[in-house]
C-alpha cells in the first residue's frame, strides 16, 4: 500500500490507523533523507521535524494534488532549510578565518604555486583532456559549457573531474601524478 492510499483510507475511516501512516511515512522519508544527508543525526532530526509538521497540518489540508507530494514537499523545504544553515555556518567560518589571517588569502605561497603548476603539467602528459576539464572548471565555465565544448555528458564529466582532481591531489601529496 502506498502513502496516499493510505492517507485516503485513513481520512474516509477504513481501519487504517494514524500510526500505520506514519510508520509508512518514517520509513519512507528516513531513506529518502539518509540519500542526501550522510549525516545520520541530522538526518534523523530532519524526518522528525517533518513529520510533526505533518502530524500538525495534515487534517487541516485539502489537497489539490497528492499527500504523498505534499508530504515529500516538507521534507525537501526541511532539508533546504538544514542546507542553508550549514552554508551560513561554513560562510562564517571561512570569514572568520579569512579574518585572522588576512596574508593567506592575499599573497600566495610562491613554492605551493609552482608546485601546483608543476603538477598540472604531469596531469597534462598523463592526460591533456583531465588537464583541460581542471583548468576549465577553474576558469569558471559551467558544467554544460565544459561539456558541450569537450562532447561529454554531464555523468562521464563528473567522473573525469573526479579523475583529474585525484591525479592533482596525488601529484601535490607525493610529486607523482599517475
Amino acid at each position: 500500500m502506498n502513502i496516499n492510499a493510505l492517507h485516503s483510507n485513513l481520512v474516509s475511516g477504513k481501519g487504517v490507523s494514524e500510526d500505520e501512516l506514519f510508520k509508512y511515512l518514517t520509513v519512507s522519508f528516513r531513506l529518502f533523507a539518509q540519500q542526501r544527508i550522510w549525516n545520520e543525526q541530522d538526518s534523523e532530526e530532519i524526518v522528525q521535524d517533518a513529520l510533526m509538521t505533518i502530524a500538525k497540518k495534515y487534517r487541516e489540508i485539502e489537497f489539490t494534488t497528492s499527500f504523498a507530494a505534499w508530504a515529500y514537499k516538507v521534507l525537501n523545504h526541511k532539508m533546504l532549510d538544514y542546507f542553508k544553515a550549514k552554508r551560513v555556518r561554513v560562510d562564517a567560518q571561512t570569514r572568520m578565518v579569512d579574518e585572522e589571517n588576512p596574508d593567506m588569502s592575499s599573497k600566495p605561497d610562491p613554492a605551493l604555486k609552482r608546485q601546483l603548476l608543476l603538477c598540472l603539467k604531469k596531469v597534462s602528459g598523463a592526460n591533456s583532456r583531465h588537464a583541460r576539464i581542471l583548468n576549465l572548471h577553474y576558469q569558471g565555465y559551467t558544467t554544460d559549457e565544459i561539456c558541450k565544448k569537450l562532447d561529454l555528458k554531464p555523468g562521464n564529466f563528473y567522473v573525469v573531474l573526479s579523475r583529474a582532481r585525484s591525479m592533482l591531489e596525488l601529484c601535490l601529496e607525493k610529486g607523482d601524478a599517475v
